[in-house]
């Protein structure tokens, strides 16, 4: 299939700095961009994320943005106890970011898009004020994105009514409000525990990565009463699932004992599932909640009688650990973006590591669903690495590609992508009869 689609991500600051302009013509003529997205709910993270600082930003060197803020103009109407929150910055606030990039899209013949981030409430107002929707492991501790406990993140349960209302509303806001082709989301599912590194010279093995979901969330009163309306035995996955947490962390000296014998064992996940039929129950009662959550937002998107793609923007190894069935889940999305950046390991091996994931996401879509390779245009990535990554895409199947990201991009690297197009013969135009000298 040709590589259709080339997008490229920006963020409000950039628009701000650089200008619309100048960043979607460097992207076009450098990159084959076509297709331009703003990160338009954004959590906190410093940026550029791999790079000490800018490499083209005219105005600043590095920026830390606030945490969770939406760069559109919010529609008061579609929200209920929540709504998004918008950016305090004096050089940010009072614009619509997303209006500015789709008119310079729109005006190059661009398609547009917009991305609902990982965290989509800020941290420290979920704690302050809505302590009541947020995740909770099993021992009845909010559970942070990642796992990062020092960044003090919170991540609202996908089961809690107040949640669904408030990513239902934000979808349909932004597929009402503005002329979009797609909503991208990498929204964080349920937190997926962590494993405490294990005992092994190469890290935790496969059953005490899974040992450590145990430790994740989520347990809040919403999933206990989903749980229970299924037919589940929530108690007894409460205390299933309690023990294993505590294995995971070595909590109490029995549970201790028994993680020594374990650790020393030729133990394996399927042993691990077979013998926790409760455990089993909580990770596939999370699986249909997450699908679920897709089928709804689904739904909602169609209902607001426009033509907007859902496009699911994966970000974990192991999804499954968060609830994320690719073959169930993605039933209900138009598009996937596969954001693996191994190209910035700047080896073939990091090359084959990408390959192998789109491969994995192709096979959970169909014939008719697109698949959109990430490719990181960042440090350490290489253009070798960059070409190589473009044959990865042709030969997973792939329907584009998708840049990430524009503000740690170098020109180089911009370049290898428009090279490895055309080494790679990824666009019909390089299946073409040559003309005659």
């Amino acid at each position: 299939m040709p590589l259709n689609e080339i997008a490229a991500s920006l963020y409000a600051w950039d628009l701000h700095d650089e200008g619309v302009d100048h960043a979607l013509d460097v992207l076009a003529s450098r990159a084959e961009v076509n297709s331009a997205y703003l990160v338009g709910l954004m959590h906190k993270e410093k940026r550029p994320l791999h790079a000490r600082f800018y490499p083209h930003n005219p105005v600043r060197r590095y920026y830390t943005p606030e945490d969770s803020r939406a760069y559109w103009i919010p529609d008061p109407s579609k929200y209920g106890r929540i709504a998004p929150m918008t950016s305090d910055r004096d050089f940010l606030k009072g614009t619509d970011w997303l209006q500015v990039l789709i008119d310079g899209a729109r005006a190059r013949g661009m398609r547009t898009g917009c991305e609902v981030s990982h965290t989509v409430i800020d941290a420290a107002l979920a704690r302050e004020q809505f302590s009541d929707v947020l995740q909770r492991d099993v021992f009845g501790n909010i559970v942070g994105a990642f796992e990062a406990v020092e960044a003090q993140r919170a991540l609202p349960c996908l089961n809690n009514p107040d949640v669904r209302e408030y990513l239902v509303g934000l979808f349909t806001d932004l597929a009402s409000n503005y002329d979009i082709d797609y909503v991208q989301t990498c929204l964080v599912m349920f937190g997926a525990g962590r494993d405490d590194g294990g005992t092994h010279a190469f890290g935790p093995s496969s059953w005490q990565q899974l040992l450590s979901v145990a430790t994740g969330g989520c347990f809040c009163n919403a999933c206990g009463d989903k749980a229970r309306a299924e037919g589940l035995d929530w108690n007894a996955i409460v205390d299933e699932v309690g023990h294993l947490a505590r294995l995971s962390k070595r909590i109490g000296l029995e549970e201790l004992h028994e993680r020594q014998l374990l650790d020393e064992a030729n133990y394996s996940e399927s042993t691990l599932l077979i013998e926790n039929d409760a455990f089993t129950a909580w990770l596939q009662f999370r699986k249909r909640s997450i699908t679920e959550l897709f089928a709804t937002v689904k739904a909602a998107l169609a209902s607001t009688g426009r033509d907007v793609e859902l496009r699911y923007n994966t970000y974990m190894a192991s999804p499954e650990r968060a609830g994320l069935d690719f073959k169930a889940a993605f039933q209900h999305v138009d598009s996937v973006r596969e954001s693996d950046y191994s190209d910035q390991l700047g080896t073939p091996e990091g090359v084959a590591t990408k390959r192998a994931k789109l491969m994995k996401c192709r096979r959970a879509l169909r014939e008719d669903q697109k698949l959109i390779a990430a490719l990181g245009v960042r440090p350490n990535a290489t253009p070798e690495t960059l070409r190589g990554s473009v044959k990865a895409a042709v030969d997973s199947g792939c329907d584009g590609l998708s840049l990430g990201h524009y503000d740690g991009a170098t020109m180089e690297r911009l370049d290898a992508v428009r090279e490895g197009l055309r080494e790679w013969e990824g666009q019909e135009r390089y299946w073409q009869v040559l003309a005659e000298d």
